[in-house]
């Protein structure tokens, strides 16, 4: 059991031919932009799971 968890953290090297990837001047707004597409509609169906419990309970 351990010894799988040991794997998963183990550090991985990557290809040669990835190290050198350099990031252009607007990558990092598109990477933003594409995260909050998917992280706010993730977030606001937890909360809402969360409201939905609590109300049901209360």
């Amino acid at each position: 059991m351990f010894k799988k968890k040991k794997e998963l953290f183990k550090k991985v090297e990557l290809d040669e031919s990835k190290k050198d990837v350099r990031l252009e001047k607007g990558d990092f707004l598109a990477i933003a932009i594409a995260l909050s597409f998917y992280m706010v509609p993730a977030l606001i169906g937890v909360f809402a799971l969360i409201a939905l419990i609590v109300w049901i309970i209360f």
